[in-house]
């Protein structure tokens, strides 16, 4: 538990838990939003008001509309013949096209010609004049414009207003109907009306028109055509006539003879076919057998040789005979030399046969080859007589076609030609207006209600984003949680801004170190009285009586703070003694307004005693060992044996030691020589020193083991920190601020 100016600050003492640190709840976000509530509620009503205003004071404007129905019922001008111009399909890409034909500026065009919007301000702003009319004007000569300058002026007056109609205008379709809206928003709601209505009587207008300029355009063409189409019929009969007589074809018919002919070549020619595949399928299976290392005699053609049976039956016998005298005579017998010459010559016989067969076989192959091409050649020459016979009749053929499409072509235009002549007149839009246009008697925009609420709800968003985005850009430490949870280290208490009122003491002004002397029980001298207590009591197991207290950049107020504790512990009862450490500044002797001859180098440096150099605070009564001059140095004095044997000295001379050291960062001193306190107090001005510098001291202390006790926050806005820690006791502080004399 610490104190910040008499606002208990509740807070934990050891290291930050994980799970405080990580957490991203619903807690955390209404933490965020009680912190910045007036920046959220600023910016909420700021924007609220602004979208206010701009309705309160926006020109009301009047829509009136006119309804038009699109008309899918098709009306054909020539019945059962496709039409000239048919009606509209049913398919949603045809209402869509209306739909921006009815924004196309000619349309527009079409209305401002008719209400002469032109010449309306409301539409057409009178062009500022030139510079030589300006000119003009100086000497009282009226301006004149030149024929084409007039021209051009009502042109950009026309364009203007056609312009100005658009915007004003808004076609849309009405869902998934055949029904368009022409909306018309101005601030005279008659002129509204009657624009509306205007744009949809001119809208089937100009659908009529277009269909009488279609078919009047398609009765001229026809016209023309039909006189070409006339003469081209009467040329195609005329060669017709002339060419059958020239030929001497009555029909289109060719020879009878011939084409029984080729009939019967083509019969022939597929048997003549077939009996050559048999014979080459004769021929391969023999060849096949030789090839796959089979004899030839044993092919089918072979086998089914009588003459190659009778000598293999002679083939059996010999085999048989040679059998019965092998028992009982040698080879070399007689007998046996006969009958092996004997299947010798039968062997060469059947092989003789074979190689005969297989001829035969290619022979017939050969010839039933030589006769396919025959007949082959004999059926290209009748086909070759047949397409001269034809010739004629194909030539004739195709010249009664062209006559007759000709014929054809030509009576369905005249068809058609005398179709739309009949039906020329009763041409119907294929729209119909669904409702014409009132005059609005309340106007449409703004909508006050819908503006107000949208303003509240966008206020609310960019008020929760603003709150958010200066949350982001929080660099500070403001609560006990930003230090917990940003530098993972104890919050120990935070010490309130003095302005200039509350230094004003009995008609004089006090400084913040001067302070607590004279208001000892002020919410100043409790927020010290809270640190001490955090410091020196919240552990009892490890006895403290050398605090270091620096900062991580210079004036961050740790002299403040140094002294206050010095004082407060002092005036406590305990034996004290502060110690200027700052070999630069000498914050603390200027402070406490001293200026002497022998301080703490010369203590190091054994050319002065500690009591030579010990100064009372007469306030507090506390010890002071002040700096006799602020000069570089280039020996280690507080990593010496001689700063360690003086703080050893002071241990056992005092109750409690305060080393008021350099900053942490710009200097390496001050990292030596807190690894000699028992613990280190790291002071931050409260939302100005950013996390990030004071993250990186408390790194650099423990880098050379120094024991970091805690972050006490400087000059703290007791107004605020009531508001930022709304969730703790500091959230009622105003319910005790009597207990605090100030």
């Amino acid at each position: 538990m610490a104190d910040t100016g008499g606002h208990r600050l509740e807070l934990p003492v050891g290291q930050p838990n994980e799970a405080q640190n990580d957490e991203l709840g619903l807690g955390r976000l209404i933490d965020v939003f009680r912190r910045r509530i007036w920046v959220f509620a600023v910016t909420a009503g700021v924007v609220f008001l602004l979208v206010a205003a701009a309705t309160l004071s926006a020109t009301r404007l009047y829509t009136a509309t006119a309804q038009v129905q699109i008309d899918m019922r098709e009306r054909r001008v020539l019945g059962d013949v496709e039409s000239v111009m048919s009606g509209m399909s049913g398919d949603t890409s045809a209402v869509e096209t209306e739909t921006q034909i009815l924004q196309s500026r000619t349309l527009a065009g079409r209305v401002v010609d008719q209400l002469k919007l032109y010449a309306d301000p409301a539409f057409a702003p009178p062009e500022k004049p030139g510079l030589a009319q300006q000119i003009a004007g100086v000497f009282g000569a009226a301006p004149k414009l030149t024929p084409a300058e007039a021209a051009a002026a009502r042109t950009r007056a026309r364009e203007a207003a056609i312009t100005s109609l658009l915007r004003s205008t808004r076609i849309t379709r009405v869902g998934l109907t055949y029904i368009i809206d022409i909306g018309v928003t101005l601030p005279e709601a008659e002129k509204a009306a009657e624009i509306a209505n205007t744009y949809a009587e001119l809208y089937l207008t100009q659908q009529l028109e277009t269909k009488y300029d279609t078919i009047a355009r398609a009765n001229e063409w026809l016209s023309k055509r039909l006189d070409d189409l006339r003469a081209e019929v009467q040329t195609k009969e005329r060669e017709v006539e002339m060419y059958r007589t020239q030929s001497g074809l009555l029909s289109a018919e060719g020879s009878t003879l011939t084409e029984q002919s080729i009939a019967q070549l083509n019969l022939e020619l597929v048997q003549s076919r077939a009996a050559l595949a048999e014979r080459t399928a004769r021929l391969r299976g023999v060849e096949n057998a030789v090839a796959a290392g089979g004899s030839p005699e044993s092919a089918a053609e072979a086998l089914s040789s009588p003459v190659i049976a009778q000598l293999r039956e002679r083939q059996a016998d010999l085999a048989r005979e040679r059998a019965e005298l092998s028992t009982k005579l040698g080879p070399k017998h007689p007998d046996m030399q006969r009958i092996a010459k004997e299947q010798a010559d039968l062997e060469q016989q059947i092989q003789n046969q074979v190689r005969l067969i297989v001829e035969n076989l290619r022979n017939e192959v050969s010839i039933a080859r030589q006769r396919v091409a025959s007949i082959e050649e004999s059926l290209a020459g009748q086909r070759t007589n047949l397409s001269a016979n034809n010739l004629g009749a194909v030539k004739l053929g195709e010249l009664e076609r062209e006559a007759e499409a000709s014929r054809t072509l030509y009576e369905a235009f005249l068809n058609r030609f005398k179709q739309i002549a009949e039906q020329s007149g009763i041409e119907q839009p294929d729209a119909r207006i669904q409702s014409r246009a009132s005059t609005p008697l309340a106007p449409s925009s703004p909508n006050t209600q819908l503006n107000l609420a949208i303003g509240l709800v966008l206020g609310l968003a960019l008020g929760a984003v603003a709150v958010f985005l200066i949350e982001l850009l929080e660099r500070g430490l403001r609560t006990s949680e930003d230090v917990t949870r940003r530098i993972g280290v104890p919050y120990l208490g935070a010490v309130p801004y003095l302005d200039k009122s509350d230094r004003m003491v009995d008609g004089e002004f006090v400084s913040a170190e001067n302070y607590v002397l004279k208001r000892p029980v002020s919410a100043f001298g409790e927020a010290l009285r809270s640190i001490r207590a955090g410091v020196f009591f919240a552990n009892p197991d490890r006895r403290v009586k050398v605090v270091a207290i620096t900062s991580s950049v210079p004036d961050e107020g740790k002299t403040t703070t140094s002294l206050g504790l010095a004082r407060i512990s002092a005036l406590a009862g305990s034996r004290t003694v502060l110690v200027d450490c700052d070999l630069r500044r000498r914050s603390a002797t200027h402070a406490l307004g001293i200026e002497v001859e022998k301080g703490l180098t010369e203590v190091l440096f054994k050319t002065a005693t500690l009591q030579d150099v010990i100064r009372k605070d007469p306030g507090s009564g506390a010890d002071v060992v002040p700096l006799a001059q602020a000069e570089f140095t280039p020996r280690d004095l507080f990593g010496s044996d001689a700063m360690r044997q003086l703080i050893d000295q002071l241990r056992a001379k005092y109750d409690v030691i305060i080393l008021d050291t350099a900053p942490v960062l710009p200097l390496a001193d001050t990292r030596v020589l807190a690894a000699l306190a028992d613990t280190v107090l790291l002071v931050a001005r409260w939302g100005r020193t950013p996390a990030a510098l004071v993250k990186e001291a408390v790194e650099q202390l423990r880098s050379h083991n120094a024991r970091v006790g805690g972050v006490v926050l400087e000059a703290v806005e007791t107004n605020m920190i009531a508001r930022l820690l709304y969730d703790k006791s500091d959230y009622y502080s105003e319910l005790y601020q009597t207990y605090y004399i100030r």
